[in-house]
């Protein structure tokens, strides 16, 4: 189970990468298993991971290897402990970002994104691997897929990969659109 769940993640690190949902050395990834979970080094390069680029730690006790985990370790676990997720991906889409500095609430006005997303709460930002931040974006969780954190990136959870991340891609599109239309953008 394990290798199969770094494949998955190796892969939509690749795709995040690719769509510039993320840059050089930002956004994490991990995966639950049982009590465990795989989780992206801190600095990893998310479109070139590979098996050593990840840190399997428990859900919730210390361990050892913890300090060379994502600096957003205390999210990836508050999430797995107050939901039934199994997968949490943490990106930086550009326009989410940029529409979070002025909006609460981001609803969505293209079919695709009505449809599958209709509309993101965007949560005040707190330190980046803060407990604070962990607190607030689980909860966020507990009744939704995605948050964004205002001028910080967006937490994505499902229960398998491609579903976390196909969520930020749906949505960093339908803000492109929302951007577009309010003509704050010229081309798409």
């Amino acid at each position: 189970m394990e290798k199969i769940a770094l494949k998955k993640l190796m892969e939509i690190g690749r795709l995040l990468y690719k769509e510039g949902l993320v840059d050089a050395r930002a956004g994490n990834l991990s995966y639950r298993l049982e009590e465990d979970m795989v989780i992206t080094r801190r600095g990893s390069h998310l479109g070139r991971l590979r098996e050593e680029d990840f840190i399997k730690v428990h859900i919730s006790k210390s361990h050892i290897l913890e300090d060379r985990a994502s600096s957003e370790l205390p999210v990836h676990r508050e999430v797995y402990l107050r939901t039934s997720y199994r997968c949490l991906v943490h990106a930086h889409p550009l326009c989410a970002v940029v529409l979070s500095f002025e909006k609460d609430l981001i609803t969505l006005i293209d079919s695709e994104g009505k449809d599958l997303i209709g509309s993101v709460k965007v949560i005040d930002s707190c330190p980046s691997g803060s407990i604070e931040l962990a607190r607030t974006v689980a909860e966020a969780l507990v009744d939704s897929k995605l948050v964004i954190v205002r001028s910080h990136g967006v937490f994505s959870a499902d229960l398998e990969p491609f579903y976390a991340y196909s969520h930020i891609s749906v949505l960093e599109r339908s803000c492109k659109i929302l951007l577009y239309e309010s003509n704050r953008i010229q081309r798409l």
